[in-house]
């Protein structure tokens, strides 16, 4: 730790130490020039300096430039190479209308529903327990539910009408 401390010590007097030499060295040099500049100066009229230091005579050589009204440009006026080019009118041909024969097609009939038979309880009068989405009926032949009319209930299979057509459910 002690010889880390000591290279920390020397390295930052050394910086520092070049760094004051460089700036006494330039105060130095700066006093020598302004010694120089006045010795110059020494020997010529305060009127010779005033001469070489006169300013307001710059503005008397200024010449203003002159410039035609007609070649003025309005400041805030769009480049013409910025703005798009015009656009291209349109050409609209006029087509004669074919007439093409119209066939309608006959909707399909619709599918019969998702019903299904849980039981068939025969006799006298038959009577089916039927389900669909999830409920239940117990119907007779004859009897309409869920738009569908029973038709028949044998022992083994019930008979349906629905609006496309009949369909048996075993």
């Amino acid at each position: 730790m002690n010889k880390f401390l000591v290279l920390l010590v020397t390295t930052t007097v050394l910086v520092w130490g070049v760094f004051l030499f460089k700036m006494s060295d330039k105060v130095d040099s700066q006093k020598s020039s302004e010694m120089s500049m006045w010795e110059e100066l020494s020997g010529k009229s305060a009127q010779d300096i005033e001469t070489r230091l006169d300013f307001k005579s710059l503005l008397s050589r200024l010449i203003p430039q002159d410039m035609p009204a007609d070649s003025l440009r309005d400041p805030f006026k769009q480049p013409v190479s910025i703005l798009p080019p015009p656009p291209k009118p349109r050409v609209v041909k006029v087509a004669e209308p074919v007439a093409a024969p119209v066939t309608v097609a006959a909707p399909p009939p619709p599918k019969p529903p998702s019903i299904t038979l849980d039981a068939i309880l025969p006799g006298d009068n038959p009577v089916a327990i039927i389900k669909f989405r999830g409920e239940s009926a117990v119907v007779s032949v004859g009897q309409e539910i869920w738009n569908v009319v029973v038709q028949s209930i044998e022992s083994n299979r019930v008979v349906l009408q629905y609006a496309g057509g009949t369909f048996e459910i075993r």
